[in-house]
């Protein structure tokens, strides 16, 4: 007998990979779950985001355009702020288009570059990610007026407004 595809062998890859990436978006879920919602951040897609007095935080979860079915779903933190009352000058769509963005290693030394996330470690990296955004809040809440300073004049260091706190590189 012949047997029907439901979709053409060309699209099975695509739809392969679609299954493995339902992973990045558990694990915003959980993140959202445990950490961010509970800390006044609203989610849409794999960003999260709140309004504070005189700026906005943001947090965006991205994926690996690398990322295939036959390993581990890997991401990147970004972290930064928007100034309500400030012109969006900057080109970008969503997160991209926000006034001040950085990986999150910039604002918390000890993560990692980047996350290989699997079934086997979502528990531990839901968790990880979660205290490292606690901390760079932390960090924005306390070190705000010298970022927008910075942002106003133009003052870049990193790619990121200057600010003699971040002493890397």
């Amino acid at each position: 007998g012949t047997s029907t595809l439901l979709f053409p062998r060309r699209f099975h890859a695509a739809i392969v990979s679609s299954q493995k990436m339902k992973i990045g978006d558990a694990f915003a879920s959980m993140l959202h779950e445990r950490y961010m919602k509970p800390a006044g951040f609203k989610k849409k897609g794999r960003t999260f985001s709140r309004a504070q007095i005189g700026y906005e935080e943001h947090h965006n979860i991205q994926g690996s355009a690398w990322n295939s079915p036959d390993t581990p779903w890997r991401f990147y933190v970004n972290s930064g702020v928007s100034f309500p009352d400030l012109a969006q000058d900057v080109t970008g769509s969503g997160f991209f288009s926000i006034h001040a963005r950085q990986r999150l290693g910039l604002f918390v030394p000890d993560t990692l570059p980047e996350y290989d996330l699997t079934e086997a470690n979502l528990e531990a990296t839901v968790a990880e990610i979660g205290e490292a955004l606690k901390q760079c809040s932390a960090y924005f809440q306390r070190r705000i007026s010298v970022i927008r300073d910075s942002y106003v004049r133009r003052d870049f260091h990193l790619g990121f407004p200057h600010d003699p706190e971040l002493r890397k590189g």
